[in-house]
């Protein structure tokens, strides 16, 4: 389940007032308010991602694993190298 919310404009470069109730997210770099939201996702751990004026939140499973494109195929050539995740001996290969 995504939550989709309102996007505040950031583009304005000033510090504002953060809200009374509900949730805001700070760009830390230089105060402002890039999102207001009115809840919160209820999870352990979720991506942020933005289109435009939409904030969604996409809740994670505990099995998901989140990484840039060149995170995998770091992952791929330290594999392929024998130095690192290596297949225990006694393991199930399947020929590729």
């Amino acid at each position: 389940m995504a939550y989709l919310l309102y996007f505040e404009d950031f583009a304005v470069g000033k510090k504002q007032e953060t809200p009374n109730t509900g949730y805001a997210i700070i760009r830390c770099d230089d105060g402002v308010i890039v999102a207001r939201l009115t809840s919160f996702p209820v999870c352990e751990r979720a991506l942020m991602y933005r289109r435009g004026d939409t904030v969604s939140f996409m809740p994670l499973q505990p099995d998901e694993i989140v990484g840039t494109l060149s995170l995998f195929s770091q992952m791929i050539e330290k594999a392929k190298s024998g130095v690192g995740y290596q297949v225990p001996p006694g393991s199930v290969t399947i020929p590729s």
